[in-house]
């Protein structure tokens, strides 16, 4: 069904939402009809289709999922009775979204695949009701406190016999793949049960909008956890066991020893019992070098140092040090040509932006 714009009358900032868990607990906002409540761009977003006339509700939340969300087609049975709302914050380089609505059907087709600009995946947690998804010939039934990965690059269906509340972890597919070499072998199969999966249920039914910026540690890392628990229950469930290659195998090195000042290529071929020669051919396969591999991350993991609030009173040639760098001179002039700032203007922009967080609330 294609989606009409549907503009709202006006536009506010609302105090912050309670907590809700389906539909029937809903708020006013201010009171004023037609609002489309919207924070800050760190901040929550909020799109509720309660401000809208009912015979535009549906319209509505077309309109809003196919902009804020996903291009999807969306259908309900309930007519002028249908009501749905969408909670929206970034956690890193996802995006949280917290779903509730009435009963309704969605489609992921073709022709809106194509509209789509960059190749997403969802990891969809059901926190109340029930829904069943059909892609890549696999049909899932999801209960409440289970998750399931959705391929975004590829056509699915989703029914919602009744009201539904759900949290929705949008992941680039590029930043996936870097714990998960082929994450659409992973489409709509459920994560339930004990192990890995229980992890990963608990730790995405802990995410709150509203609280994401009272997390201790930075959101790039919370998101890196969550996929480092995705891709481990993934791999408890997969029927065959997926090989990492050795390309792969020798960046994990790196990451597991990038604080070692005299790592040396010589150093890491022998812990995976291959040629020096090897190595380097693995790196020139992939595009790239050893040393170049080993200053990224490096570098990276300099620069979330620098950015967390709990390394604050570390001085910056720790930080240089804890990171693999034994001239601290050196490794400000690494930082400042990769980041093009210092790695003092980097902690201090970072504490100002986490000061200006919770203003935005």
């Amino acid at each position: 069904m294609p989606a009409r714009r549907i503009e709202p009358n006006g536009h506010v900032s609302p105090p912050p939402a309670p907590h809700y868990n389906l539909p029937g607990d809903w708020p006013t906002v201010h009171g004023v009809r037609g609002v489309r409540a919207e924070l800050g761009s760190q901040g929550p977003r909020r799109w509720s289709t309660e401000e809208v006339d009912p015979r535009r509700a549906l319209a509505y939340w077309v309109d809003t999922v196919c902009d804020r969300f996903l291009e999807l087609e969306i259908d309900t049975p309930l007519g002028d009775r249908f009501r749905a709302r969408l909670e929206q914050a970034d956690l890193g380089p996802t995006t949280v979204n917290l779903v509730c609505a009435e009963s309704q059907r969605v489609q992921r087709t073709r022709a809106k695949i194509a509209h789509s600009r960059y190749p997403v995946f969802f990891l969809l947690q059901l926190r109340a009701g029930r829904i069943r998804l059909r892609q890549l010939g696999r049909e899932a039934h999801l209960h409440a406190g289970e998750s399931v990965l959705i391929d975004g690059t590829e056509p699915y269906q989703l029914v919602c016999p009744e009201a539904t509340s759900s949290l929705a972890l949008r992941l680039p597919e590029p930043w996936l793949k870097r714990w998960i070499p082929y994450p659409e072998r992973f489409g709509a199969r459920v994560f339930a049960g004990g192990g890995w999966s229980s992890a990963l249920n608990a730790a995405l039914s802990s995410l709150e909008v509203d609280a994401l910026e009272q997390l201790v540690l930075p959101h790039g890392v919370v998101a890196e956890q969550i996929a480092v628990l995705l891709a481990l229950a993934a791999d408890a469930i997969a029927p065959a066991r997926i090989r990492r290659t050795l390309y792969e195998e020798l960046l994990c090195t790196l990451r597991d020893r990038l604080h070692e000042p005299d790592l040396a290529p010589l150093d890491v071929a022998g812990q995976h019992h291959i040629s020096k020669r090897s190595l380097h051919y693995a790196f020139a396969h992939a595009g790239t070098t050893f040393n170049g591999q080993l200053m990224r991350l490096r570098l990276e993991r300099a620069r979330d140092l620098l950015r967390d609030p709990r390394f604050a009173g570390l001085p910056i040639s720790e930080i240089a040090a804890r990171c693999g760098f034994a001239d601290p001179s050196h490794f400000a002039r690494r930082f400042r040509g990769q980041f093009a700032e210092a790695p003092l203007q980097a902690r201090r922009s970072a504490a100002l932006s986490q000061h200006r967080a919770p203003s935005q609330h």
